[in-house]
């Protein structure tokens, strides 16, 4: 039921849905002439200088990537690696027949500079189909061919294609895990969502060492220069995908999913 009522409250409540949906009820507001419609273009004005005008989607991802930064310097010896699955384009895969990647692919590409490191760590890809769409192909499937394409020994990986959300990633991989020592294991996941998923391995008990990857923002963020942030397109995407975060976040702690909200 979380996952349903998840996707279809992000439907409604996506910032950038949002404002079009605001839009339109203010329209149809002054169009049956209802006083209202005056208050609503206020509000949807308002939300676009902050979303698209200002570069606020920016800066909550900058503070979302700097909760924890890349190790620099790891163990000698790696028990394990988790990659969080992404970074492949299950439908356009389907529909085209050959693989599409997408922006995330780093969590692959790291993965498989970390497993050539550590050549006797354990692996664990941890994807299955996180939308609404009943895909005939599952994003651990697909990632399993990417690896063989790669030339990486595809048996040395353990392959969960169960889970929908961050949650599930790890509740239904626990049992890769061994319960009496997991404290020497990598995590890997983009930067702005390694908090999330940190809390919610924390809630079930998993250990990890954070190595996070996919980075939208640079080390530094000031607000100072804003106004050089001209690309509306880009500063909604970013609001779009920090609010999502910043959402689950708050959504995974009520419904006990995770051990804090920040």
């Amino acid at each position: 039921m979380f996952f349903y009522l998840s996707k279809i409250f992000w439907i409604l409540f996506n910032p950038v849905n949002f404002i079009v949906i605001l839009l339109f009820i203010g329209i149809v507001l002054h169009f049956f002439r209802i006083k209202i419609y005056k208050k609503i273009y206020k509000i949807t004005f308002f939300l676009f200088i902050f979303i698209a005008i200002l570069p606020t989607g920016t800066y909550l991802l900058w503070k979302l990537e700097n909760v924890y930064t890349k190790p620099k310097i790891l163990p000698d010896e790696i028990e394990g690696v988790m990659i969080l699955g992404a970074g492949i384009n299950e439908s356009y895969t389907y529909q085209h027949k050959q693989i599409i990647l997408n922006d995330q692919i780093e969590r692959i590409t790291i993965s498989i500079d970390l497993m050539k490191k550590f050549p006797n760590a354990k692996i664990i890809f941890s994807g299955g189909n996180g939308t609404l769409s009943n895909l005939p192909v599952k994003g651990s499937v697909i990632a399993k061919k990417f690896y063989d394409l790669m030339g990486v020994d595809v048996n040395r990986i353990k392959f969960e294609d169960k889970s929908r959300n961050t949650y599930e990633n790890f509740l239904f991989s626990k049992k890769f895990f061994d319960k009496k020592n997991n404290n020497n294991w990598l995590l890997i996941t983009s930067a702005y969502h390694m908090k999330r998923s940190m809390s919610v391995a924390e809630k079930l008990d998993l250990n990890f060492i954070p190595y996070p990857v996919d980075f939208r923002t640079g080390k530094n963020f000031s607000w100072r220069f804003w106004y050089h942030r001209t690309n509306f397109l880009q500063n909604m995407n970013d609001f779009q995908l920090a609010a999502h975060e910043y959402i689950g976040l708050v959504a995974y702690y009520l419904t006990k999913k995770s051990s804090k909200i920040f």
